[in-house]
């Protein structure tokens, strides 16, 4: 599980976060333990979920991903060369541990998270760790294509209920519009220079964040 453990510092890493929780303390890959709590990770999207229970003030969570997966990405890493061939997995385990590492830092900052600010700030994760780590490994250079790729090309699970399949549509859209400015204020003078935009926006509560997309548009 070192692979996913090392996702877990990138995102440390690019929002300047201390925890002292590891995610693969939390990582199951059974999916049985999934089929426990009611999800189905034989569905369509059923390679990736956080499971959260909270009682009497406490937080219990469990990130559970498709074996498949991890094995994908512990043969073709994506830390070392991101490619055609790990593109989905990585997306999709980065989509976990976001969530995870989300969760972890505003609990110990005793800050409610809603569902709509979890995903949004993991759409907004995909988009910022692909370009840095693309940057890195093709000498600074980031796709203009990026942004179409994470925003433009998704598809909607239409097994989704009404109220989860507008959370993400809402995410996505909120998403597309921050990284689209992303992209045109700072990937041009090369990756590194959106730090202390990203990590701002990170600390902000989901009303901000809203609101600081709606008044800087792309």
């Amino acid at each position: 599980m070192q692979i996913i453990e090392r996702l877990q510092g990138v995102i440390e890493r690019t929002y300047d976060l201390q925890s002292p929780h590891r995610v693969t303390d939390f990582l199951v890959t059974n999916p049985q333990f999934a089929r426990d709590f009611g999800f189905r990770p034989d569905g369509v999207g059923g390679t990736e979920r956080v499971i959260v229970s909270e009682e009497d003030g406490s937080l219990d969570l469990a990130v559970y991903l498709d074996e498949q997966i991890v094995s994908r990405l512990r043969d073709d890493n994506p830390l070392n060369n991101l490619n055609d061939g790990n593109l989905a997995a990585f997306w999709t385990a980065l989509e976990g541990v976001s969530h995870f590492v989300y969760l972890v830092w505003n609990a110990l900052h005793r800050r409610q998270v809603t569902r709509l600010e979890m995903e949004l700030q993991a759409e907004v994760d995909k988009f910022v760790t692909t370009a840095l780590l693309v940057a890195a490994q093709q000498g600074g250079r980031v796709p203009p294509e990026l942004h179409g790729w994470l925003f433009e090309l998704w598809r909607l699970d239409e097994t989704l209920g009404e109220e989860e399949a507008d959370r993400y549509v809402r995410a996505n859209r909120y998403a597309g519009r921050y990284c689209r400015r992303l992209s045109r204020q700072y990937l041009q003078n090369g990756a590194n220079s959106m730090f202390p935009e990203i990590r701002r926006f990170y600390r902000f509560t989901q009303r901000r964040k809203l609101r600081h997309i709606e008044r800087n548009p792309a």
